[in-house]
């Protein structure tokens, strides 16, 4: 079955912004814990594909370098702006790529109702 598990938003200094899951059977963590946890593979992960890719080299940014990840029992989807938002969603590992998905949660959900709100605060994470 294909399944979303949670969503992350994270700031560029690895707050995180916003955290909801769907269809978790159990949390080995607290919410924070996982949070510093799940900053810290995605951290490792986009250095690990920076050092990999060919022109690893010159000095282009690397957001576009990581996409997905996946193991036997999840698949993580990535999205990271220029502004350094990063949007993750853990799936089960079978869903087929969700960075389009990301990039629109973020052009038309992110910019229309976090950015264009006058009572969110910058940088602070979301509650409504």
């Amino acid at each position: 079955e294909k399944m979303i598990y949670c969503f992350y938003l994270f700031d560029r200094n690895g707050v995180c912004l916003y955290y909801e899951d769907w269809n978790r059977s159990k949390k080995l963590m607290g919410e924070a814990e996982e949070q510093k946890l799940i900053f810290g593979l995605l951290f490792s992960l986009k250095a690990s594909v920076a050092q990999m890719r060919p022109n690893a080299g010159e000095n282009k940014p690397a957001i576009e370098a990581l996409h997905c990840y996946s193991t036997s029992s999840y698949k993580l989807h990535y999205f990271e702006t220029p502004t350094g938002l990063r949007f993750l969603l853990l799936t089960d590992p079978g869903v087929p790529s969700l960075r389009e998905c990301l990039r629109q949660v973020y052009s038309h959900i992110y910019v229309e109702y976090v950015v264009k709100n006058p009572i969110q605060p910058m940088g602070q994470p979301i509650t409504c």
